[in-house]
């Protein structure tokens, strides 16, 4: 009994962390967001703040810089997959909740006809798809936990449905796969480890080794991502544009910005080696400065509720906050992005110890990233708006956000 309940305690632990983690980037866009991270932040920056695990919190797959790369474009188009699991986890409740309900026995119709436990396949699908939206490598750590959760999950749940109805279950159980038609994973699990006792110590060399794994496969992921930016140099500085487009253009803009004398001195003095290029109202600026977008007037005037949200951020409420992203998205094919103006995001990245890093060092794991200026720039002559010396500090603090 004290064993069973270790067992529920560890399922019930894991779905919970697994839980708070892949609802991150549902959470940050809602007003919770402030007291989400009051709770998740605390982890982040543990993780964050030791040189050993730092790169746990860091991100594998680009989440604001579009790249015109076949895999990472691939990749990218998976993440519809969270949406399409969740739905086949919903449709198979009906089959599941109609027999348990209806006092059908042993549930054998729909999805349960060809394996056993499909709403679990249907979560695994999901959360891989929310994995590839939101790629922090804990997160992918904590999928690979949850997917061995699931196994115990559903085993637990076999015994229970064989004391319940055992010849039945038992008959079930030989003709019907348990996850994957086949039982591939199965048949390897057999082949390399099934050797080993007790079993719970296979499962656990299993474990290790697909968390090992995965995460050097995500390292190479992100090795090739950012092989793959379209990174411009320019002086002493890196530029990156988010959006694809000309290197000639990209040396145009930051030669511009940087004849001002005003500008040339700010960057003598805070020495930024690292600039983004963004549309001036980019929704994903957040990420690299505190700095509000800059909204063109036709956005201001077809969209004032933008501009409300934006100023008070945390007051009316989530019914308020679901009206203006309606209003927002339901014209959003008629809207096109401002590019009437480029902003230019200023970074200093530099090592653990305050050190600047070189060029090629810029988005390696375990940098210490902080914008130190804005400038906005007119599109079409880039005349220089506005030049803004930033806190340090992006809309999520300390908290570690994407890169590129």
């Amino acid at each position: 009994m004290a064993e069973s309940k270790k067992q529920r305690l560890l399922i019930i632990s894991a779905t919970l962390a697994y839980i708070l983690i892949g609802i991150e980037i549902i959470i940050m866009i809602s007003p919770f967001a402030i007291y989400f991270y009051s709770v998740y932040g605390p982890i982040l920056k543990f993780f964050s703040s030791s040189p050993h695990l730092s790169w746990a919190a860091e991100f594998f797959l680009p989440h604001m810089v579009f790249l015109d790369d076949p895999l990472i474009l691939g990749l990218s188009y998976l993440q519809v997959l969270m949406v399409i699991g969740l739905i086949l986890f919903f449709s198979a409740a009906i089959p599941l909740y109609y027999g348990r309900f209806g006092n059908k026995g042993v549930v054998r119709i729909s999805f349960y006809s060809r394996i056993r436990h499909p709403q679990y396949l249907f979560l695994a699908i999901s959360g891989f798809g929310l994995l590839l939206y939101w790629p922090r490598f804990i997160i992918l750590i904590m999928y690979i936990t949850m997917l061995f959760v699931y196994y115990l999950l559903a085993r637990n749940e076999e015994w229970r449905m064989q004391q319940e109805a055992p010849d039945i279950y038992e008959s079930y159980m030989k003709n019907t796969p348990m996850f994957l038609p086949g039982e591939p994973g199965g048949r390897i699990y057999r082949l390399l480890f099934g050797r080993i006792k007790p079993k719970w110590l296979g499962l656990l060399i299993v474990y290790l080794l697909a968390v090992a794994g995965s995460t050097i496969v995500a390292m190479g992921i992100r090795s090739y991502t950012v092989s793959q930016l379209p990174i411009v140099k320019a002086e002493s500085t890196t530029l990156l544009s988010v959006f694809p487009r000309p290197d000639r253009e990209v040396r145009e803009l930051y030669r511009k910005l940087s004849a001002s004398p005003e500008i040339a001195a700010d960057l003598r003095e805070l020495e930024p080696n690292l600039a983004y290029i963004f549309p001036g109202d980019y929704f994903l600026t957040a990420i690299v400065t505190d700095e509000d977008r800059r909204f063109s007037d036709d956005i201001i005037e077809r969209f004032p509720e933008v501009l409300e949200w934006h100023q008070h951020k945390f007051r009316g409420g989530i019914g308020k906050f679901f009206r203006i992203f309606y209003n927002y998205f339901s014209r959003l094919g008629s809207v096109e992005t401002n590019y009437d103006v480029e902003r230019v995001v200023l970074v200093r990245v530099t090592d653990s110890a305050g050190n600047l890093s070189s060029p090629e060092e810029l988005f390696d794991l375990g940098k210490q990233r902080r914008p130190v200026m804005v400038v906005d720039l007119d599109y079409y002559d880039h005349e220089i708006l506005s030049v803004i010396r930033t806190s340090r500090r992006h809309k999520w603090g300390s908290m570690p956000m994407p890169t590129f």
